[in-house]
């Protein structure tokens, strides 16, 4: 039997996007990307810092709408959301398990506030209730932030599509961090937030 006490840090669901290669990935694995499904009552905005002693640690606004003081000089702007990832191009089609974005870096800051701008205004219509967006990863924006170099990743609304039976998140997520019932973003859709020309039946999911 498995041992219940030790944690496979190889099936951790964590996602994240690589400034350097500007492409995503799951733990230390590099992943074929090219949609996500987002799971909105998950997104979340706070404050994250990294200590090596301590690890990643996060401090969440209670909902989308309402901000809160920085904690100290260490944090950064954070958010969180869970992801269905999907990889379709011609005949391959990649399915990947739900993946959990949650990160404190400028980069992936703001490619998730673009990614809410995209859909915003379409998740208001009474046509997508109760359903959840698709987006499209159109790439990634280089960008120097500083002494340094980072990338932004780009999105533009695809659909509005029913949850699938797969996009399931653990059942720890509840039990560690509670549940959340934000929907929407606070901004009004950015100046490069674009909606696809792509017939529904292409999109995936």
């Amino acid at each position: 039997m498995t041992n219940p006490f030790i944690i496979d840090s190889e099936d951790s669901p964590y996602i994240s996007h690589k400034a350097a290669t500007k492409s995503w990935y799951r733990n230390k694995e590099e992943l074929d990307i090219n949609y996500f499904m987002i799971d909105t009552s998950t997104m979340k905005f706070g404050w994250g810092k990294y200590d090596p002693a301590e690890g990643y640690s996060y401090v969440w606004q209670k909902d989308l709408f309402t901000p809160i003081d920085k904690p100290s000089d260490d944090h950064k702007k954070a958010f969180s959301v869970w992801l269905l990832p999907k990889y379709v191009d011609g005949d391959r089609n990649i399915e990947h398990p739900p993946c959990l974005w949650q990160r404190h870096s400028f980069g992936e800051y703001s490619g998730f506030q673009q990614m809410g701008a995209c859909f915003y205004e379409e998740s208001k219509k009474d046509i997508n209730k109760d359903k959840l967006p698709v987006v499209k990863w159109t790439g990634s924006e280089p960008k120097i932030v500083g002494m340094g170099n980072t990338a932004i990743p780009k999105f533009e609304l695809a659909a509005f599509k029913e949850r699938p039976d797969n996009f399931i998140i653990p059942t720890w997520v509840s039990s560690e961090e509670g549940t959340t019932q934000n929907t929407l973003l606070p901004e009004e859709p950015s100046s490069d937030a674009q909606t696809s020309t792509f017939v529904d039946d292409e999109i995936p999911f």
